[in-house]
């Protein structure tokens, strides 16, 4: 495997500053409207930690809070999370089909997604992540950790300075139980956690709502997912510790289950890094990257597998154990011969992958377009 890039991370103010540093600049949008503008599909993390700024905006005062979203639910595990927190979120393409917005606030993400529009001219007051920086990032107020396995710490850390949740109010038991659900699904069950992720975990442990966090952790295989894993596995491709696979056309609601398959396929004993891939939606070709390989970083190494957009923006990017990547295909998304397009996509995605991890492909092979 290559060497990862390294990037300079944004100094951080001291722990003890943040949390104030947060709330003075959230008091900014006193009497205003702040829209927590999700990335990508969300997921617990995200999700959990929108509900956590929402409950520090309102004691700021800030008049209203919306947390939009762009792109599908697409893991029944998180429309679950949504139904069962009844948590309020909008799915919105354009910024004016809501009242008009004065900031943008970003959590478990560095920079607003490019399918969001009419943005121009609306300040980012406040960016909280725990991912690596691909592109050069700008709000009143930056908090981005790469030393914890969740954002939602980061959020448990805030809670605890400016608004402590109380175990017998049923709405800090809500919030809670979303940060504990965060905490564990993108910690992998604590798997990968750090020792501030255990800390947070702990502060918030006699709050949560058991019986709804059991609920939450059942995470139940959908058939759709049966079936991109049942694909990847016949298409799978092995060299040495790396496989790959390639699972043809998913539409965008099941787009999560790519991950999944990539989930499923890192578990076998001769592999340590996996890529699976497929045309999501016929817009793009999008991938995961699972590993348990030190020398892997998952957001260098698809970066320097498949390069960057015309802005300079990596196509890929990751966290310590996990990455995804995103391709638009453009004019060939409108192709008719399906069987055609994916051959296109498959030797396209198994070429950079190959010379990725250092071997010449040979002929594209092929797995018929579904």
């Amino acid at each position: 495997m290559t060497e990862p890039v390294r990037r300079p991370t944004v100094p951080l103010l001291p722990t003890e500053s943040r949390a104030r540093a947060f709330e003075e600049a959230l008091s900014t949008a006193k009497g205003k409207h702040l829209l927590l503008a999700l990335r990508g599909h969300p997921d617990p993390d995200a999700i959990a930690c929108s509900l956590a700024q929402v409950h520090i905006a309102q004691r700021v005062g800030v008049r209203t809070t919306t947390i939009g979203y762009c792109h599908e639910l697409s893991h029944r595990e998180n429309r679950a999370l949504v139904k069962l927190l009844g948590v309020d979120m909008r799915k919105l393409k354009s910024f004016r089909e809501i009242e008009p917005v004065d900031f943008i606030a970003l959590v478990d993400a560095h920079d607003l997604d490019p399918d969001y529009t009419d943005v121009e001219g609306i300040e980012t007051l406040t960016i909280v992540d725990h991912h690596r920086a691909q592109v050069p990032i700008k709000a009143r107020f930056i908090d981005l950790r790469l030393d914890v396995g969740a954002t939602a710490t980061i959020f448990v850390d805030y809670l605890a300075e400016l608004a402590p949740l109380d175990g017998d109010v049923e709405e800090d038991r809500r919030i809670a139980t979303a940060l504990m659900h965060g905490l564990a699904t993108d910690t992998d069950d604590f798997m990968v956690a750090r020792p501030g992720d255990f800390r947070a975990a702990a502060q918030i442990a006699e709050v949560c709502d058991r019986d709804l966090l059991t609920d939450l952790s059942r995470r139940l295989i959908a058939p759709t997912a049966m079936d991109v894993i049942a694909r990847a596995l016949a298409s799978l491709t092995v060299r040495r510790s790396f496989a790959m696979a390639g699972v043809g056309f998913v539409s965008e609601a099941d787009r999560d289950t790519i991950g999944q398959a990539a989930d499923f396929l890192v578990r076998r004993e001769d592999i340590d890094t996996v890529v699976v891939y497929g045309v999501v939606g016929e817009k793009a070709i999008e991938g995961s990257l699972r590993t348990h390989s030190p020398s892997v970083d998952p957001g260098a190494w698809l970066e320097q597998a498949f390069g960057s957009d015309d802005r300079g923006k990596p196509y890929g990017g990751g966290r310590r154990d996990k990455g995804a990547f995103r391709i638009p295909i453009g004019f060939l998304g409108r192709a008719t011969d399906r069987i055609q397009l994916w051959q296109l996509v498959e030797h396209a995605a198994k070429t950079a992958l190959l010379r990725q991890i250092g071997e010449e492909p040979g002929k594209p092979g092929g797995i018929t377009a579904v």
